[in-house]
């Protein structure tokens, strides 16, 4: 069974404190602890709690904060620092020290997608993508703001069927799965096995998955008329909308086949929207810090670049078309200053979409570029079918003539390469199809331009077996935050040690500048450890605001995470987080 403990947040820590208990009841006659300096001896057992505050930042936040200082490195806290008063700003170029890094690799030969702890090189989990014993065919993975991954059916090859183009949501963590039997558990597969497990493998025709982590399947297999076709959808990306419900309002799937792009709900999965494209086939997409959404489209040798120009979703979206130049387009990603590339052959392009001009690089001893992936510092990873993958510095800026895009090393990698993500840790991974000997090869940049070097390659020979996995796209959510230039603050407070602890209120302060925006969210646990298997609550309205957590039955949340997410349009602006405090009672069982 779980329940719900009300909860209250002051203004934060950085860092676990420890504090002690401030109240007793006792179960009968008694005399006050020692240590108990508010309770009454004649009256040991009707004591009203003190509510205690625990607070980080130079704010306080309303709640007695300011004794900490914020840690922007803390409890996988990324893409933030600290000002010269020590409050969280954006930083785009900060990394991330403990955050849980995983890459979503689709399994297109058997209709599944594995998750694979970047840092470990094990699989975590996998999950079956469509219902039924049809093959699905997914090909693309995209993750969001939230760590929650949509996975793309294409259902083209591989045995599947035509008419089941679809895409489904999986829980990044199990505090976003949902107990859908009730009893009192969440029922997934994890491990490292390539076979999923029954009953975890036998979805049935109509019904939910069988695995409360799978959250929704949509089918996109009809045309805008309604008639069930193939539609193949080869394109997939979330936006960097934040929202008081979301991180990561909308999810865009481009189909191929009815040159149309889909605009879904992210919570539920529900189109919102049909968006035409044509003559633009979707073949890949990213968004950029605008929101803006852009299609590379692969209906012809030249094919189009289409920038979708985002609206309110009940309004038209306009829609501009690009032609680049013969033989450069396949895959796409865009950077935080909004500038777009995509590739094939041995033509690397980027657009600058402000002076609407192309410039072009003719990446030395490559042969059919596919994929690609920008890091923070702004090195260009992509993948080449028969090479590897090649490094391009694209630091500075698109010159009125030429190009200043310049080419630094090549690494070989076997098999057929396809997509490329950036880690966490801004590894490099380059994901290779090859039937049962499909690759994922991990590359550390290495401390200077043209000093990577390849570090570990994910195959059946040592780790997990991949199956045939084709794929392009944002497979771990670096590329979203990187282009919508988001960054995370996360933080754990502590409280009472030897009793019960219930959380009073939430006090934060904040600044958000027009063109800024912060959702703050909340989850609680009897344990660290447990946090990651708590769900998210969205904390909204003005500080200091009650919340409640939910917890199984006979525990108390004695740790409490907190998470400020921040967005930024303008690398000028940033949201600034000046204090963050937890507010919090508790009660002692003696006697």
């Amino acid at each position: 069974m779980l329940r719900k403990t009300l909860i209250g947040l002051g203004l934060g820590m950085s860092a676990l404190v420890g504090v002690s208990c401030n109240s007793v009841i006792t179960s009968g006659e008694g005399t006050c602890p020692p240590e108990q300096t508010n309770c009454d001896p004649q009256n040991p057992g009707g004591m009203t709690p003190t509510e205690m505050t625990t607070g980080v930042g130079p704010g306080g936040g309303g709640g007695g904060g300011g004794t900490v200082p914020f840690d922007p490195k803390g409890d996988g806290s990324i893409g933030v620092s600290v000002d010269p008063n020590g409050n969280i700003i954006l930083d785009p170029t900060a990394g991330t020290s403990t955050q849980s890094s995983v890459i979503w690799v689709a399994n297109s030969g058997d209709g599944t997608v594995s998750k694979i702890d970047t840092r470990t090189r094990k699989q975590l989990a996998r999950y079956k993508t469509l219902p039924g014993t049809v093959n699905s065919d997914p090909s693309r993975t995209t993750v969001s703001l939230g760590g929650d991954v949509a996975v793309a059916n294409r259902s083209w090859t591989n045995g599947a069927d035509g008419n089941n183009g679809s895409v489904i949501k999986i829980a990044g963590d199990k505090g976003n799965c949902v107990d859908r039997n009730g009893n009192g558990r969440i029922d997934t597969y994890e491990g490292e096995a390539t076979t999923i497990p029954a009953p975890f493998n036998t979805w049935t025709n109509g019904q939910p998955s069988p695995d409360e982590c799978v959250l929704w399947l949509t089918m996109t297999n009809t045309n805008s008329a309604g008639t069930v076709m193939m539609t193949r959808p080869r394109a997939a990306g979330w936006d960097g909308e934040i929202t008081d419900t979301s991180l990561s309002q909308y999810l865009y799937v481009g189909l191929f086949d009815t040159s149309e792009v889909l605009r879904l709900d992210g919570a539920t999965g529900r189109i919102v929207k049909r968006i035409n494209v044509a003559p633009t086939q979707p073949y890949g997409l990213a968004l950029d810090k605008n929101g803006n959404v852009w299609v590379m489209g692969r209906e012809s040798n030249t094919g189009t670049l289409a920038k979708i120009e985002v609206k309110n979703p009940t309004q038209p979206d306009l829609v501009k078309r690009y032609t680049p130049a013969a033989g450069c387009n396949y895959g796409i990603t865009v950077d935080p200053r909004g500038l777009v590339y995509h590739a094939f052959n041995s033509c690397l392009a980027r657009f600058d979409p402000v002076a609407e001009k192309y410039e072009y690089l003719t990446v030395p001893g490559s042969n059919q570029l596919r994929g690609l992936g920008i890091d923070n510092k702004y090195n260009l990873w992509v993948a080449d079918s028969n090479v590897g993958v090649h490094h391009v510095d694209v630091s500075a800026l698109p010159p009125a003539t030429g190009t200043s895009m310049v080419h630094r090393q090549s690494i070989a990698t076997a098999g057929t390469n396809a997509g490329v993500g950036i880690d966490f840790d801004n590894k490099t991974w380059v994901v290779s199809y090859n039937g049962n000997s499909s690759h994922a090869y991990q590359i550390n940049p290495g401390a200077q331009a043209g000093q990577a070097t390849l570090e570990f390659t994910y195959n059946s020979a040592n780790t997990g077996a991949l199956n045939n996995s084709y794929m392009y796209s944002d497979m771990t959510g670096y590329q979203l935050r990187n282009a919508s230039r988001a960054g995370t603050f996360r933080t754990t407070f502590q409280g009472c040690p030897n009793g019960n602890t219930t959380w009073t209120n939430l006090n934060y302060s904040v600044s958000a500048p027009r063109g800024t925006k912060v959702s703050i969210r909340y989850r609680g646990a009897a344990t660290t450890a447990e946090l990651t298997n708590s769900p998210w609550t969205t904390a909204s309205g003005t500080s200091p605001v009650p919340i409640s957590v939910t917890v199984p039955m006979g525990q108390t949340p004695r740790y409490l995470q907190v998470e400020v997410t921040m967005t930024s349009v303008d690398a000028s602006l940033t949201p600034v987080l000046s204090g963050l405090s937890a507010g919090y009672t508790c009660m002692q069982i003696i006697g």
